[in-house]
Formats: structure tokens, sequence, C-alpha cells
């Protein structure tokens, strides 16, 4: 495809996106809760395309599929994330959306400094999941420049594919906030979905006389482990399997960009239907994807880069006119993730580093409404700086964009869920504990993960050990320092008793 042809649809492409960001931007109020959850009023439809547009990106088309392709159907255990993630989500994503409402709370961090009455709990929180989502922001440019450049033969080269994402993401977020990203999230997720299944059903039938057909074919070829548990390798045994289903499903709750969609639904019936249409969408997606990576073991048998093989297979066999909605497809797929991240990230480092040091400069507070457009203006203001720093990972960070999510994204954010799970349901757990064991926990995985620290874990991942060893020094340490002001606590906690049943006059 040429250069000229695929840059004329991106601009089409990015000037839709804008557009959107444009009638975002009309509709708001100029507050930061306005500005990061578009004042709570996600409704159920929006909810399921800017949720699952948000979980899947780069990583679904190249990083899955190469999965798929290299470990057979072992990576299947992704949708038993999202499936498990569902009862976490009904109940203490209940509480932690009832909170947020109450006291008007716009991210996670705002959540977990509120609740442990302790700036140094959010401030460590946000550092963790900014070091963890700067990369993975990262990949989502590296995903669209890979694409680009391979699509066009080099015509677009790697790094201008991933400016033009960075630049035309900031562009509508800093626009139109919430509203500008779930509006494009729709047109963005629905464009994943449709096109997802068509390229899999021609690249199906145009290889193959159908789908039982292509997985006689893996076997023929002497591939049939692929069909089965763990897969073609040893990644996918029993400890790594269960390794993936705890780390994925709790940090599937936990991150940032996902809670920021909890704490903006419109009603609990927005909540609920959101944890059940996710493990819905996943498996729609998976589907698609495990079947793209058997077309790609049939006619690429031991192709050096899986996580090419998709963008390399569709071109090969779809129309020029229909490559180019696929490619597009890939490019808002890549749009939908990193809009979040910076979104979220925005709200962060306004509330949990900007704003206290810009109040402490001054001396004295603000007026409520003055506050609330300062702190707007200083997430707008983030807006380009973190993608800067999304840039730089593109062009200087791993070159494996699943390796950025299993070895970094996934697991550090898994571990800050025990202090957000304690923080909902146990009264005595406190911000000393809390901190400690959010550094702890990330210190040995750190180091086992690197090979720091030469344990022998049998298959486990190396997040497994740090967050039990996280949750030994949250109890124990708990326990041994002072409990929180019981006030303070139950500021939480009596939101979530049930209303007293009235007695009824004899």
């Amino acid at each position: 495809m040429s250069a000229t042809t695929m840059w004329i649809a991106l601009a089409v492409f990015a000037g839709l996106l804008v557009f959107l960001g444009y009638l975002g931007h009309r509709g708001s109020t100029n507050t930061l809760e306005d500005f990061v959850l578009g004042s709570r009023k996600l409704n159920k439809l929006p909810a399921f395309f800017t949720v699952t547009a948000t979980l899947f990106s780069a990583f679904s088309y190249f990083g899955i599929t190469g999965q798929f392709y290299t470990n057979g159907i072992g990576a299947w255990i992704q949708v038993a994330t999202t499936a498990a993630v569902g009862p976490i989500l009904y109940f203490a994503g209940t509480r932690i959306w009832i909170v947020a409402r109450k006291y008007g709370i716009v991210n996670v961090t705002e959540y977990l400094t509120d609740r442990y009455r302790s700036r140094s709990v959010g401030l460590v929180a946000g550092i963790i999941m900014i070091a963890a989502l700067v990369p993975y922001m990262g990949a989502q440019f590296r995903g669209s420049g890979l694409t680009l450049e391979a699509v066009t033969s080099g015509g677009i080269p790697y790094w201008a594919g991933a400016v033009f994402l960075a630049v035309v993401v900031t562009l509508y977020v800093m626009s139109g906030g919430f509203r500008s990203v779930v509006w494009t999230d729709v047109i963005q997720g629905g464009l994943m979905y449709v096109l997802l299944a068509v390229a899999a059903l021609i690249l199906v039938f145009t290889h193959t006389d159908g789908f039982g057909n292509l997985l006689d074919m893996v076997e023929d070829q002497g591939q049939s482990a692929l069909l089965s548990n763990p897969g073609g390798g040893e990644l996918f045994g029993l400890p790594y399997l269960i390794s993936v289903l705890v780390i994925f499903a709790a940090a599937h709750f936990t991150m940032p960009q996902l809670q920021q969609r909890w704490m903006a639904a419109r009603s609990h019936s927005t909540l609920k239907f959101m944890a059940i249409s996710l493990p819905v969408g996943t498996a729609l997606i998976y589907f698609c994807l495990f079947y793209i990576a058997m077309v790609g073991v049939v006619t690429r048998p031991g192709d050096p880069a899986p996580e090419a093989i998709y963008p390399a297979m569709i071109m090969e066999v779809l129309p020029q006119w229909l490559l180019l909605v696929a490619i597009l497809a890939i490019i808002a797929a890549t749009g939908s993730t990193a809009n979040s991240i910076v979104l979220t990230l925005s709200s962060i480092v306004a509330k949990e580093y900007v704003n206290p040091i810009a109040r402490k400069r001054r001396g004295s507070a603000l007026s409520p409404d003055r506050e609330n457009k300062a702190l707007t203006t200083t997430a707008r203001i983030m807006l380009p700086i973190l993608v800067a720093g999304g840039l730089l990972v593109a062009f200087f960070g791993p070159s494996s964009i699943i390796g950025i999510i299993v070895s970094i994204t996934w697991p550090a954010v898994f571990l800050i869920f025990p202090t957000l799970l304690a923080g909902l349901y146990w009264r005595r757990a406190t911000a000393p504990a809390a901190v400690t064991s959010m550094i702890v926990s990330e210190l040995i995985f750190l180091s086992l993960n690197q090979g720091w620290l030469p344990i022998p874990l049998g298959g486990w991942h190396p997040a497994i050990p740090a967050a039990i060893v996280g949750v030994i020094v949250l109890v124990v340490g708990s326990l041994l320092t002072r409990p929180p002001a019981k006030e303070h606590v139950e500021r939480h906690f009596k939101l979530f008793e049930p209303e007293p049943t009235p007695t009824p006059t004899p």
C-alpha cells in the first residue's frame, strides 16, 4: 500500500476523532469530575465499548496473536481472567463506586489517599501506576509505528507512525476529556470488533475449508500440542496459568484507567452490566485472534516474528480498500487504550502531585470553583508531557510488546490490589502498613523478575510470591501500628451498610 493512500486515510480518520473531541468539549463543564469521569453519566452500551476498547490494543493484535502462534490455546487463560474480574467488580467495585460518588473521588489513588488518610499511600500507588502504565502507553505508539511501517513497506517510517498516534490522541483528549474518550472508543471499539471478525473469516476461508479443517491442518503439521493445554511450550503450565489468572483478574480491577470507568458508571446497573459483558467481549476477540494465529501456523510455519503475523497475513489476502480499513482498526485499537491511560494518569498527577505543591506555595486555599478549574487545567497540561514519556518508551524501550505487558504493567499494578482490597473490606488496615506492603512487594517482584534473587519459583510468576509477602506485611504491619481514627474509617464503611428497614406502624 502506498504511503500517500495511507496518509490520506489517516488524515480522514484523525479528523473524525478530533471532531468527536470537539463535540465532547462542547458538553463539558470545566470541572475535573467532568473532564476525567464525564460527570459520572456513563451508560451501558458506551460502557461496554469503552471498557473493551481500553483493554484491547496493540497487545491484542500483536502480542496475543503471537502468544497463540507460539504457545497455543493456553493463552485462552486471558478470557478466564476477565470472567474472574466480574465478581470482584460486582462486590468490591460496588463499594468503590459508592464511596467515589459520595465524596467526589475521581481516581483510584485519590481513593487510597482518602481511605487511609495519608498522602503517602496515594503517592506511592501513583508512582507505581505511572511507572507501569507509561511503558504500556508506549507499547500502543510502538504498535502504531510498526503497523504503518509494515503495510507501507517503509513508506511511513516507524517514528512517524508512532508520533502520529501520539499527536492525535493528545488533541482529542485535551479537547473533550472523558466524553471524547468514550465517543471515540465507541467508534474505535466497534471498528475493532467488526474488522477483526471479518479478517478472521477471510483468512480462514482463503487458506482452508473452514474452522474444523484449519485445526486438522494444524495437527497434520505436527502442531497438535498447540490445540491443548499447556500448549506448544512450557509457558502455560499449571503454576503459570494460575499465576496469570490471579494477576490479570486483580490487575484488571485495579488498573486506574479501568477504575475510571467503574467510577464513571451512571448507576449500579451499569456497573453490573460491565462485570457481565467484559468476559463476553473478551471471548469474541480471543476467538478471532486464536483462529488468525492458527492460520499463521499453517501458512507461515516457524515465523521468527510471531508478533507481526497478523498485519503480514492480512496484507496478503485482503483487497486494498478492506486492508485500509483493517489497518485503521489496528490504529484505532492502539489509540483507544492510549487515550484512557493518558487521561487517568493526568488526573493522578494533577491531584496527587501538582495540586498539593501549588497549594503549599500559595499558602491559602482557592475557592472550590477556582480549584476545580486549576485542577482541570493542570490535567490538560500534563497530557502532552505524559504522552512524550510514552513516545520515549516506544523509541528506546523493550522491543517486545508482550514483554512490556507481562513483565511490567500488570504485575506492578496487581501488587497494589491487596492495599486497595484491604481499604474496602478491613477497617484495621493502616497507612504505614499499606505503604510498606506496596514498596516491599514491588521490590521483591523486581528482584525476582530480574534474577537478582536466584530463588527457584517452580513455574510461578514472580509477582505471586511478592504478593504473598506483601499481604503478610500488610496484615502484620496493620496489627502492629496504631489503628486509623474510627470516625474517619466509618465515613467509608457506613456507606456499605444496608438501609434500615422501617418498622411498620401498628
